[in-house]
């Protein structure tokens, strides 16, 4: 069903935030095309929009990455890193980029930077005030994203205007990060208990207690419209996944349109998103019967599924006294191709930090992906740099070719 993604991928994530300052010099983001060569990747994915708000690119729309209040990435004034380094990749027909959009992050609480600023209208209502300052389960643990409502109408125009401005640029592909709510306690504006009202056709009595209540400790006691809450919320996310695939296909048919998720699941509720396929009927504690019908994996091309464990083997993750097969990359990858259900190519996708000091793991987690998933992430290339692990890289996408 997929012409336009081709499996056994070998692809590399250059995250700015991590990079940006070191490839703010050419002859460094020379030196990284050349090891992304000569490492045997087949797709490298460059962050055309970063998790606070601000775009690698000029844009109409959103505030410049050099325009930081703090200075980080001044380097950047007046340039344009999507047209520099896809200039440099012009002759390099085998690997494709794809540029990355962080879609509802939009500012940061440290230097109170970004949209989310701009249009305070647009944050994320919480549940409640003693909640609003809960980690977003981002992967920047010191950095305090501010999420924007994803069913607000000017922040779908608005992300949807940043897409399609990307769509003009000489990529192969667009992916979608943070394409989610920050967690479990957002969105409880006015906006969504309508929207929500509107779709389970009936007022909710006790707003928003009937949904969930919270305890002392922040644990969370489901109520009895959770599950149709989590329903609804997931199904807000996959009508704009919807809508960012129309707009990349009408751009450019053979554009790549894939996401990036975490692969934890029975977890991800928390995040209002349903990455599975729409055939796949989960069956669990908060799932509603007709859960499936939020199901997004047929919006993509292909999707890559954080297995971010330290753990490769189920085995490891037993006698480690993990609570589930899935917290280990063998188990999460078993989970994602039965959440997916054959709709669409995975790729398990690894985070390097999780194999500090210890390359034999990295090696066994890379193959792990190569064996049981349609190729592999690499997250992050600052990783490999700080590590010195690009031989390793080299030698293991290398050996899978060749086998």
């Amino acid at each position: 069903m997929n012409d336009v993604f081709n499996e056994n991928a070998n692809i590399l994530w250059v995250d700015f935030l991590a990079n940006g300052e070191r490839l703010a010099n050419e002859e460094e983001q020379v030196k990284l095309i050349k090891q992304a060569v000569e490492s045997g990747i087949t797709h490298m994915i460059i962050d055309a929009k970063v998790p606070f708000g601000q775009t690698t690119y000029p844009s109409n729309y959103a505030h410049h990455i050099s325009s930081w209040s703090d200075g980080s990435f001044s380097a950047w004034k007046n340039r344009d890193f999507l047209k520099e380094f896809l200039s440099k990749m012009k002759d390099i027909k085998h690997i494709k980029v794809l540029a990355n959009v962080d879609v509802f992050s939009e500012g940061i609480t440290s230097s109170r930077d970004g949209m989310a600023y701009d249009k305070p209208e647009w944050q994320v209502t919480f549940y409640n005030d003693a909640v609003s300052n809960e980690s977003n389960a981002a992967e920047y643990s010191d950095a305090a994203t501010i999420f924007v409502n994803p069913i607000h109408p000017e922040v779908v125009e608005y992300e949807l205007n940043i897409i399609k401005e990307i769509c003009t640029y000489n990529l192969d592909g667009i992916v979608v990060d943070r394409c989610r709510y920050p967690n479990i306690y957002g969105d409880f504006s006015d906006l969504s208990r309508i929207g929500f009202e509107s779709y389970i056709g009936k007022k909710v009595i006790n707003w928003p207690e009937d949904i969930f209540t919270i305890d002392k400790t922040k644990e969370i006691n489901r109520g009895a419209l959770f599950p149709k809450w989590t329903e609804w919320r997931a199904l807000n996310i996959k009508n704009f996944v919807s809508k960012a695939r129309e707009l990349v296909k009408s751009a450019n048919p053979n554009l790549i349109f894939s996401d990036y998720v975490g692969s934890w699941y029975p977890l991800y509720y928390s995040e209002g998103v349903n990455w599975g396929s729409e055939t796949y009927h989960p069956d669990l504690e908060w799932t509603s019967k007709t859960h499936n019908v939020s199901g997004l994996a047929e919006q993509l091309d292909f999707i890559m599924t954080g297995c971010y464990y330290p753990e490769v083997y189920v085995e490891e993750a037993e006698q480690n006294g993990r609570p589930a097969e899935w917290y280990s990359v063998e188990g999460a990858i078993d989970k994602s191709l039965e959440v997916i259900n054959g709709s669409i190519p995975v790729v398990g996708s690894l985070f390097l930090k999780d194999y500090t000091n210890n390359p034999d793991q990295f090696r066994k987690a890379i193959r792990m992906c190569k064996e049981k998933s349609a190729g592999v992430m690499i997250f992050d290339t600052v990783y490999l740099e700080e590590y010195n692990w690009w031989d390793i890289l080299a030698e293991e996408l290398n050996i899978s070719k060749e086998s």
